[in-house]
């Protein structure tokens, strides 16, 4: 078994400044503890951004740290162990992106995993990173940005790229986040292999930003050391020639201890004799020692050359912690007479001038107490609280129970114990509160005081009504004996008339809610418990389903009592087994557009590539475009694609949209074709470019319906001529005569094709009744073109077996994903779902929706387009607004 120690030397250069560190660069060797297949895997992460969000340097070490901790806690294989850490970054990154997608701002990584296990190199590139192994007979450049996709924090699923190297001795592995053009030479022309300070000082020769990690392994015991170059103050001098390189100083290794805290603990091995001496370092920050010292510098000056923050210290009391743990008692407890008196504010004039300034009195602060006055207390009568409500709040009122009348001390001392609960009075001798908190308080008791005297006039008025009109209902009654027996106090007259009919009817309400809608919903719940047993005992899967679609209709109607988690846990259930049951896939569809399109546009056909999402107005018969921000799309508003004369050629309302490739002859992104056959080219910043087809023998257009693209060759519908005609191309360029797809045999119903989709030498039409009919083009003179007319769907879902899902959909729209994952879709419009099959046997897959419920974000109007994006975004226009899901399988 070969151990390798490997040295790593970052190379790190941004806005022509040389750096001696390199904040995405992480490596680490296997913790304690670790899952199980981990003990022998040394890790090296390097991370870096494209895009025009920031990240400080603790943001991107907690990325990697999160990212090795999620790697050494993986059993399993290693590749899957690998994918959970690049998971982990792409879920953060995902997540700041949605977060800040509002402000304009996202961020993609670019990350490259090596993982070394004894002398194999196991790589990950997520992004178009590149990897650099140099050997002493062969140098190999690993880089391949369509199976490594476009960087982490886009979308839910990410792209990677696996590959392995194998490790010798003073071999040279670089990581790259960007690899200049000069390196390829320096690089892959490298015979033998150089060292680490030789291949730094020619690659950093190189002008432009740098960030890059070189890796040399030598025979040892498993130690990672990270080095670090000197770099050099800049200096104002003369400038030198051009033709004299500037000479970069040899870097000085210094041992950098990596370390995974809590989860992730350093092996023993990583402190070793061998690099005792070493000067170590701590994440992104510079040495805390000057490495322009020289020998006769006194080894104890007490001068810092570099200030420390408290970031810092908190990195060197972790490292000291490994080497020694001082006694508690070392640092002996001081008198609070030794502190320096505490200053808010350094004072700017010198010492010297202050001994002969006048001495200025002293505020005192707030938190030093003061003699507080003598405290008044004022008697104030029931009426001064009612006329005087401000008086209430400057001093404590005190009720004198001799003076005051017992009627008045029974009115009055409730309503002041009330204020006093409330702390509404002001006492001199508490500590003093802000001006907005006695405002505050002032305002509510002034509002408390309004209260109490409208109060009082509502009881007076109310028993003045009830002694004049109850003793008329007891004429027997007269004179003093009437007001003898009804002498009742106010506050027992308002409870009569208002409190006692309030509480009479809130009772009756609580008994309504609790009782009478209770057992509604306790009916219903029991009812749909019932079938819900039914439904796990049932063996036939028709029969199931019906069980669990009564269960949920059952759950609806309990649901319209009262709501309970009892009743939505047993609803999630249900709508789980009936999904799996009818083969249905529910994704996450989020809102394209923030505020939604324009209420008068009519989306009828879409087209998208990876980053750009192409709509179709059937009501104007122009083309809109928007490109995708990270979390959502963008509408494009200068963008012109729209009918009209460009060089001379009539372009009319535009039928159908294609996207182009990439790379093409006229150099546009959207392709769209009116009804005459005139192609119509468009770009973003670019003037379109109308082009006819050339003419067809012997005949005329009639009516184009659709069009589709496929090997360069495209495809045009014209269903009231009974025709497909064949425009062989050269980069979406059509200027040749176009032949008749079909022989002999033509699709009976081709009339009411409403469109058209192409793979290989399989056509596809579907039609106005929701029917779909394919042909074989037969390259064979002998062997005619034939079609099949209707064809049969496959339905191997056994719960179906009673039913017709293909009768009760309808088909408005198809489309065929691109390799290698190709699938045949087919969109039911008024029930907002899309069909999946195999594009040969149109054998059903699934059937893709949204959520149900409260998740389903989609209005209730037919869908009117859809398309999927070659990177699979599955893209729906609803109304005014456009959904998209990103996890399409």
């Amino acid at each position: 078994m070969t151990t390798f120690d490997l040295n790593i030397l970052p190379i790190h250069r941004f806005n022509g400044q040389d750096l001696s560190d390199l904040p995405g660069l992480y490596a680490l060797t296997p913790p304690r503890r670790t899952a199980r297949g981990r003990e022998k895997d040394n890790l090296i992460l390097h991370l870096m951004f494209s895009g025009n969000a920031s990240f400080s340097n603790a943001e991107i070490k907690e990325l990697n740290k999160n990212a090795a901790q999620a790697f050494y806690q993986s059993a399993g294989t290693l590749t899957s162990a690998m994918r959970k850490a690049t998971e982990t970054i792409n879920n953060a990154l995902l997540a700041r992106n949605l977060s800040t997608t509002g402000r304009g701002q996202y961020a993609l990584g670019l990350l490259t995993l090596a993982v070394i296990r004894e002398d194999k190199v196991t790589l990950l590139l997520s992004g178009p990173t590149h990897v650099v192994s140099v050997n002493e007979g062969q140098a190999r450049h690993i880089h391949d940005p369509a199976l490594s996709g476009k960087g982490l924090g886009s979308s839910q699923s990410f792209q990677s790229y696996f590959s392995q190297v194998d490790l010798r001795p003073n071999n040279l592995l670089v990581l790259c986040g960007i690899f200049p053009r000069d390196w390829e030479a320096d690089l892959l022309g490298e015979r033998p292999t150089a060292s680490l300070e030789a291949s730094y000082r020619k690659l950093t020769l190189t002008k432009g930003d740098l960030n890059a990690a070189l890796i040399q392994p030598q025979h040892g015991q498993g130690i990672i050391t990270i080095l670090h170059a000197e770099i050099s103050t800049p200096r104002h001098t003369q400038p030198q020639p051009a033709s004299v390189p500037q000479t970069v100083p040899a870097p000085t290794a210094i041992a950098q201890p990596e370390k995974v805290e809590d989860a992730l603990i350093e092996s023993p091995q990583s402190f070793r004799e061998d690099s005792r001496n070493a000067q170590p370092t701590f994440g992104n920050y510079p040495s805390i020692t000057d490495t322009n010292k020289t020998d006769t510098d006194s080894p104890a000056s007490d001068s810092p050359t570099t200030s420390i923050t408290e970031e810092e210290l908190d990195e060197l009391a972790e490292f000291a912690a490994h080497l020694l743990q001082p006694s508690a008692y070392a640092i002996p407890p001081q008198s609070p007479e030794s502190f320096p008196p505490f200053s808010e504010e350094k004072s700017s004039t010198p010492l010297s001038a202050t001994t002969s300034t006048p001495s200025i009195p002293r505020s005192f602060p707030p938190s030093i107490p003061r003699i507080q006055a003598v405290e008044t207390k004022t008697e104030l009568t029931p009426e001064t609280i009612e006329d005087d409500g401000e008086e209430v709040l400057e001093e404590e009122v005190i009720i004198d129970e001799v003076a005051t009348p017992r009627s008045e001390r029974r009115r009055t001392r409730p309503i002041l114990d009330g204020l006093k609960g409330l702390s509404l009075f002001y006492r001199p001798k508490e500590a003093a509160k802000s001006d907005a908190h006695a405002v505050a308080t002032r305002q509510m008791a002034k509002v408390m005081v309004s209260g109490i005297q409208s109060g009082r006039r509502v009881n007076e008025r109310m028993g003045t009504f009830l002694r004049r009109f109850v003793p008329r209902l007891l004429p027997g009654v007269e004179g003093q004996s009437q007001q003898q027996m009804f002498s009742m106090p106010t506050y027992a007259l308002i409870f009569i008339a208002v409190v006692i009919p309030a509480l009479v009817v809130t009772v009756a309400l609580v008994v309504y809610l609790r009782f009478g809608q209770s057992v509604q919903y306790d009916d219903y719940y029991a009812q749909a418990r019932g079938e819900q047993a039914r439904a796990l005992s049932e063996t036939d899967p028709a029969r199931q389903r019906e069980a669990w679609q009564s269960v949920l209709n059952l759950l609806d109607k309990a649901e319209s009592y009262r709501k309970t988690n009892d009743a939505d846990t047993l609803r999630s259930q249900a709508q789980s087994s009936l999904d799996t049951l009818m083969g249905v896939m529910r994704l996450e569809f989020v809102p394209a557009f923030a505020n939604g399109l324009n209420n008068n546009t009519q989306v009828s056909r879409m087209a998208a590539s990876e980053s750009d999402l192409y709509m179709l107005d059937a009501e104007r018969g122009n083309i809109l475009h928007a490109s995708f921000t990270g979390r959502s799309l963008e509408l494009d508003t200068a963008f012109a694609c729209q009918p009209g004369s460009y060089a001379g050629y009539q372009v009319g309302p535009l039928l159908d949209l294609l996207a182009l490739p990439k790379i093409n002859a006229v150099g546009a992104t959207v392709l769209g074709i009116d009804s005459t056959g005139t192609l119509l080219y468009c770009s973003p910043g670019q003037v379109p470019q109308a082009i006819p087809l050339p003419p067809l023998p012997n005949t005329n257009w009639g009516h184009i319906v659709s069009f589709a693209l496929d090997s360069g060759n495209l495809y045009v519908l014209d269903a009231t001529s009974r025709s497909v005609w064949v425009f062989p191309g050269k980069d979406s360029a059509f200027v040749d005569t176009p032949y008749f797809y079909f022989g002999n045999q033509i699709p009976n119903s081709i009339e009411n094709a409403i469109d058209l989709s192409v793979s290989g030498d399989d056509l596809y039409l579907l039609h106005g009744d929701g029917h779909l009919s394919t042909c074989t083009f037969s390259r064979i003179a002998e062997t005619p073109t034939r079609c099949i007319d209707p064809v049969n769907y496959q339905d191997p879902f056994p719960a179906h077996q009673d039913i017709n899902l293909f009768v009760q959909a309808n088909f408005t729209q198809m489309s065929l994903t691109t390799p290698p994952n190709s699938v045949l879709l087919l969109l039911d419009s008024e029930n907002q779902k899309i069909f999946r099959f195999t594009p040969r046997s149109l054998e059903l897959q699934n059937q893709i929706t949204s959520h149900s419920g409260d998740g389903n974000p989609f209005d209730p109007v037919p869908v009117s387009a859809m398309t999927v994006s070659p990177n699979y975004v599955l893209y729906l226009a609803i109304g005014n607004q456009v959904y998209f899901a990103t996890n399409l399988p």
